[in-house]
């Protein structure tokens, strides 16, 4: 999907550039259940994709993608392991080839617009967090646990805006 590789390059550009984080900090390690946190709003997860813009990864959206306002989180393992069970360390890297076996990326996107084809803000993980995700798949769907992990909306300025992440994508 074509909104899910640009938020993946968004990504990865976002990995060399640097921000300053506001008070917007994460203050809570609750993590949801099943969906996901972004600032304050909650998610659920609608729809889940395989691959979405990128092999071995998986895209969580709040409404199908055929819709205007959706959100979504991609998350990205490496190519050689690729979506498998274990805990893995949350991190940036220019390109999903220079991802170790136990790392993957996580960026999330807020309301998806048919017309421009782009979310109104992306949100990529901030440079300056490490968290490690719980990865686990039961009938052949992945269960993954994100604890709470800043992100910072693109592109990143000094105007940025620093939100609190976590959560629990299911694939349904």
């Amino acid at each position: 999907m074509r909104t899910m590789l640009t938020l993946a390059i968004v990504l990865l550009a976002a990995t060399f550039t640097s921000c300053e984080k506001s008070n917007d900090a994460a203050t809570s390690s609750d993590v949801p259940s099943a969906g996901w946190r972004l600032g304050t709003t909650n998610y659920s997860t609608a729809f889940a994709m395989r691959n979405a813009g990128q092999p071995n990864s998986i895209g969580f959206f709040s409404a199908l993608p055929n819709t205007n306002g959706f959100s979504g989180v991609a998350v990205i393992f490496n190519n050689t392991t690729g979506i498998a069970a274990g805990t893995y360390k949350v991190v940036v890297k220019t390109s999903q080839s220079l991802l170790l076996a136990d790392e993957i990326m996580v960026s999330t996107g807020t309301n998806y617009s048919q017309s421009t084809g782009r979310y109104e803000k992306d949100y990529v993980t901030a440079l300056t967090e490490t968290v490690n995700a719980t990865v686990t798949i039961s009938g052949g769907k992945a269960r993954i646990v994100v604890p709470t992990i800043n992100m910072v909306s693109l592109p990143i300025t000094t105007s940025s805006v620093t939100a609190p992440f976590a959560g629990t994508l299911i694939e349904p």
